[in-house]
């Protein structure tokens, strides 16, 4: 499974925060891995302030690492945010979602992070959950079908869209496990990547060893605490006593958030009705009462307690294996959730619910003037440029990212003070929207569902003129909750004015030439 895929692969040309002075040598390289969960908020761990959710071993990595207390996704959908992952480029510049009709083809893949760190000597590997459709077969086969995605990486245990709680169910992939549950089987998984199992690999003929004198990349990609597995849970007797009774001797502890509103009680809509007509997928019906909503965090902290169990263990791994000095982990989310603020659920909205994501990366090589916290505004988006950067491989001018080592580094470098947000999912009823994020404030625009039409013509919409039916502005420094939207304030028309032409300017920047 060692060969390319299908595809010029190029070294990348510039965007790099360090001049290697001609580099080190590969076996010298750091490992590095990123921990990606799914839908994962950023309130939900005990270094974010939670009380009450058990998450040990990622608070570790927190202490131990920097963390980024303003981390976000630029669109809040799990394609076109993973995409984003792996590319290094906004969706405007990437134009992959469900609907698009599109896929990420074989010359943008070479171009992505894991492709770029093969090609420069890195063994790759990939475990859990992708949900970007990837390149086109010799055969003409396209996305998901073409198996590009699982033939270019050295390693691939994976499956094509949701996993499940039970991912046998549903992929034939994951037969061999012992396990039944989702967070388990992905440990045997990491179990054979770091020491390989021969009995859990009989019938894959795809699985290369890794070889102990190349620096590895591992993508491990959860499906937890996505509703497509905290709602697939059924306590079976195989299950971990985790998933069966965690936090349920503590209901009376477990909030709703102080926007929470109940469907039943509705009465003025956050959106308006001719914007948002208000109805989802019944997926997220768990956020329509308290009740409900209360037993769905319950799920989703045992699932994420799941994911910290996990990557204790994979630190024990390491350990063992004389390579955790070297390797460098990444956590997040490749977004949050609503959990009925304001009424809304799922994910999608602008809103920091949605949008919001835990950050942490650790290195271990780094042992004095390590950075704790950063405030400044960060994205999934500069994630790509960031391992490039560590692998010491140049990042592509693709790349719309910027490399955050300056700021684990503690460096004083010019940074960017707005971040651009934007959702082009218009199925299951969701408006397109824009906007653009400060430390200070948010504006959001929201254009007319008439006009949504097909995705390769609406892209380019705002662009080309078309004009808002309905925008927000929040002050986020008096109102983090966005609860009041100034936008018709004459106080702050300036304001709206500043940030209306940022959005413009930022949307046209982000998607060039296109």
């Amino acid at each position: 499974m060692s060969g390319c895929i299908e595809g010029t692969f190029t070294d990348a040309s510039s965007k790099s925060a360090y001049n290697w002075g001609g580099g080190l040598e590969s076996s010298e390289r750091p490992n590095i891995i990123v921990v990606l969960a799914d839908d994962m908020r950023a309130d939900a761990t005990g270094f974010s302030g939670n009380s009450l959710i058990k998450t040990p071993n990622i608070d570790k990595l927190a202490a131990n690492g920097t963390v980024f207390d303003n981390a976000y996704a630029t669109s809040a959908v799990c394609t076109p945010s993973r995409t984003t992952l792996l590319t290094g480029q906004y969706e405007r510049s990437h134009e992959v979602n469900f609907n698009s009709n599109t896929i990420l083809e074989n010359e943008a893949y070479a171009q992505t992070y894991p492709m770029l760190m093969k090609n420069s000597g890195y063994f790759v590997g990939y475990i859990g959950k992708n949900h970007t459709p990837i390149g086109t077969s010799g055969s003409g086969k396209k996305g998901y079908k073409s198996r590009i995605m699982d033939n270019s990486f050295d390693y691939w245990y994976a499956g094509h869209k949701h996993l499940g709680f039970y991912p046998k169910d549903r992929h034939a992939i994951f037969k061999n496990a012992k396990a039944d549950t989702q967070v388990e089987i992905l440990e045997e998984i990491v179990d054979d990547f770091i020491t390989p199992n021969e009995a859990f690999r009989e019938g894959h003929n795809f699985l290369n060893d890794r070889p102990k004198d190349q620096p590895f990349a591992l993508l491990i990609n959860f499906n937890v605490p996505h509703a497509a597995s905290t709602g697939s849970m059924e306590q079976r007797d195989s299950d971990l006593e985790l998933y069966k009774s965690a936090y349920r001797d503590k209901t009376d502890q477990v909030t709703v958030p102080d926007t929470f509103v109940a469907y039943k009680d509705i009465k003025h809509p956050k959106i308006p009705a001719n914007v948002h007509n208000g109805k989802y997928l019944s997926t997220y019906d768990y956020a329509k009462t308290k009740d409900d909503l209360v037993e769905r965090k319950i799920r989703e902290m045992q699932t994420i307690s799941g994911v910290d169990k996990f990557l204790g263990k994979l630190q024990d791994h390491l350990e063992q294996q004389g390579v955790a000095d070297n390797t460098i982990i990444v956590f997040t989310s490749d977004h949050g959730l609503m959990h009925g603020e304001f009424g809304l659920r799922g994910k999608i909205f602008l809103y920091d619910p949605s949008i919001k994501i835990p950050l942490v990366v650790y290195d271990p090589r780094v042992k004095d003037k390590k950075v704790d916290n950063s405030n400044e505004i960060v994205a999934l988006v500069d994630i790509a440029p960031t391992l490039l950067d560590f692998a010491q491989v140049k990042a592509p001018e693709t790349m719309q990212g910027e490399s955050l080592i300056p700021l684990l580094k503690g460096e004083n470098v010019k940074w960017r003070q707005e971040l651009f947000l934007e959702n082009l999912m218009t199925i299951q009823n969701y408006p397109r929207m824009e906007g653009v994020r400060t430390h200070e404030w948010k504006y959001i625009r929201y254009f007319d569902k008439k006009n949504d039409g097909k995705y390769v013509d609406y892209i380019d919409a705002s662009i080309k003129g078309e004009q808002p039916i309905f925008e927000e502005l929040y002050d986020l420094v008096n109102d983090p909750q966005e609860t009041r939207n100034l936008i018709n304030e004459a106080t702050k028309a300036d304001i709206a004015d500043q940030l209306r032409k940022r959005n413009w300017d930022l949307v046209r920047e982000l998607r060039g030439s296109r």
